[in-house]
């Protein structure tokens, strides 16, 4: 039986999402959303939320440090793995742009930290919670704003309660994802934040089989992982790639491969296409 492209397993996966956080509206659960997934008292805070919060407050509290210790720990596994199968966000933008918006162009950003506008934007979260006192990104959080607005949505059916968060919730929304059109590769701070923490992930990486890899085997011109990687990552051409840390295992570039020669192993023995991964792994230390 053939298995389904990663594509529609992503799209499965962030529906999952949603249905949990629906059963818990449902059942009185207390799951909770992304931004604070949990049962009872014990929940796991999104990275982000939890820093600004800390901030905004100025308190670190011991159940907000296991919390981000957890999403610390599941990032330094996965990398940034939520991007491509937890967040709505790429789901939503499928949704605004039609069948198109599954196959994205190939991010580019400049060099280092600096030149990620990525980091810009989280360095300015985080100032100016500091300097007004809560958590300013949270109010626009398009992962927010997409389970805020199902849960305004659910509160209408249940309770008959209609709020100004029923219009001003998606009208955020459209406005980030459907006129910011890069707002993941040019404005998340949540993704330059997992970005930085997936600089110690090791694991799940992709791999491309040297005997089977059509462009280091065979000597053709195949470029069809890069050319599909929405992060911009090249197993090819070190000098051209982001770096691998950027990687949200979205597998795109696997279902792409012709050869099928790609995968993501636990950890990989030795780099697949000799210096090309090695080369990889250094510009990501430096």
């Amino acid at each position: 039986m053939r298995k389904p492209p990663a594509s529609t397993l992503r799209i499965l996966s962030a529906l999952g999402v949603a249905a949990l956080v629906c059963a818990g509206l449902a059942f009185h659960t207390g799951t909770g959303t992304p931004s604070s997934f949990g049962i009872a008292d014990i929940a796991a805070l999104c990275p982000l939320g939890g820093l600004e919060a800390a901030i905004a407050s100025r308190t670190v509290v011991p159940p907000m440090l296991i919390g981000l210790a957890v999403v610390v720990v599941i990032t330094l596994l996965l990398g940034r793995a939520f991007c491509a199968w937890g967040c709505p966000v790429p789901l939503l933008k499928r949704a605004f742009r039609g069948k198109k918006a599954s196959v994205p162009a190939p991010a580019k950003r400049e060099a280092g930290v600096a030149g990620d506008s990525r980091m810009w934007v989280l360095g300015g979260a985080l100032l100016s919670t500091a300097a007004l006192g809560f958590p300013v990104f949270c109010l626009v959080c398009p992962v927010g704003l997409t389970f805020g607005t199902l849960v305004v949505v659910w509160r209408v059916f249940q309770f008959n309660e209609v709020t100004w968060s029923l219009a001003v919730f998606p009208a955020l929304l459209v406005l980030e994802l459907a006129v910011a059109r890069k707002w993941c590769h040019r404005f998340c701070p949540l993704g330059a934040l997992l970005s930085l923490i997936s600089r110690g992930n090791r694991t799940f990486r992709p791999s491309a089989a040297a005997k089977a890899c059509l462009h280091a085997a065979h000597g053709e011109g195949c470029r069809r992982c890069a050319e599909a990687c929405p992060e911009g990552i090249d197993l090819h051409d070190s000098a051209a790639s982001a770096p691998l840390n950027e990687c949200v295992k979205c597998r795109a570039c696997a279902d792409a491969c012709p050869a099928h020669a790609i995968t993501f192993p636990f950890l990989p023995k030795k780099p697949a296409l000799g210096s090309s991964a090695a080369e990889l792994d250094l510009k990501e230390e430096q």
